[in-house]
């Protein structure tokens, strides 16, 4: 989560840096940015590992998805509107009683629509032999990660079928846990990382010379229709299967952290939220030639995920004591 919100401090930070020259800050605005899509596909992955073995889909945690969804979506309208203020229109009204269908956040909407479908995922996954399974990962990621990079074009793909993958892909680590290493996985992670960030600069270096490469500098950096890149997903496997060797006890206080990062994400990613803190309260672009981007950086994403737990899990607390502890 920390990756992510590091990510959308750049991303969303009104950041213009010229095309036609390379600073420090531009190339520490681009490493944040590679750090957006590992974020999002470990989500995705941590979820496939543990959802391949369930047997149902869980009521109550369907309901809790939405409720807080549709709590923060309307929340947020409601402070925004009061405090700001900001003019509410009929369609911010209907944006916030719908917050799946009208993609408040993306990432919540096509993770919600996966796990409805994760049971018929599982009994398709679990029904392939160790032969067809492999056979089928080697098609749904040359058709929808290596094609797609290739040729610049969505070959049908989208962000769903992008989570499918991923979760088949982590299912299989799962199912096949003996096929995998051990923790330095971790340190090929972290390679594969360093490797992307050296693609992202190579194309800084073309486009200083070919105009073409100036509208493709984020080629290696974020989604494009939902598609992602073969360094990325081995980024974020080598991140999966080298922390799962690792024997970490029990810890209640990042058990506590970690209930509450779905709705970090939903709180500060809402789209007038994230116009407000990147823009209005941390003026991230008047950094963007600062010797002290990096610093402050590190202190509004710290300070942003903090807040936003502490909000998550008092509107938690709350929702257990109304709902008897059937809600949370």
């Amino acid at each position: 989560m920390l990756m992510i919100i590091a990510f959308h401090f750049y991303f969303h930070g009104g950041f213009d840096f010229p095309v036609n020259s390379i600073s420090f800050n531009r190339l520490v605005f681009q490493f944040f940015n590679t750090f957006g899509c590992v974020g999002n596909e470990i989500f995705v992955l941590i979820s496939g590992y543990f959802l391949i073995k369930s047997s149902g889909i869980r009521l109550s945690k369907v309901i809790n998805m939405w409720l807080k969804m549709f709590f923060y979506s309307l929340s947020i309208l409601l402070l925004f509107y009061i405090f700001a203020p900001v003019p509410v229109s009929r369609t911010n009204i209907m944006h916030a009683f719908e917050p799946l269908t009208r993609i408040h956040w993306w990432f919540a909407s096509t993770y919600f629509v996966m796990y409805l479908l994760h049971l018929w995922l599982n009994k398709f996954l679990c029904r392939l032999s160790h032969e067809e399974y492999k056979k089928f990962l080697k098609a749904m990621f040359l058709y929808w990660c290596v094609i797609p990079m290739l040729t610049n074009s969505d070959f049908q793909s989208s962000r769903l079928t992008t989570f499918i993958c991923l979760y088949a892909l982590a299912a299989y680590i799962r199912l096949y846990a003996d096929d995998f290493g051990s923790r330095k996985y971790i340190l090929f992670g972290v390679c594969f990382m360093i490797l992307n960030y050296l693609l992202v600069i190579t194309l800084d270096l073309f486009a200083l010379r070919y105009a073409y490469f100036a509208s493709k500098l984020d080629y290696f950096t974020h989604y494009y229709s939902g598609m992602t890149r073969p360094v990325t997903i081995l980024a974020t496997v080598s991140f999966l299967v080298g922390f799962k060797h690792l024997n970490i006890k029990f810890n209640k206080l990042i058990n506590i952290f970690a209930s509450a990062t779905f709705g970090v994400y939903l709180i500060h990613e809402h789209y007038m939220m994230r116009h407000f803190l990147w823009l209005n309260l941390f003026h991230n672009a008047n950094f963007q030639d600062s010797p002290y981007l990096i610093p402050y950086s590190i202190f509004a994403v710290l300070l942003v995920y903090i807040f936003c737990t502490l909000i998550e899990l008092t509107r938690s607390k709350i929702f257990r004591i109304i709902s008897g502890g059937r809600l949370s």
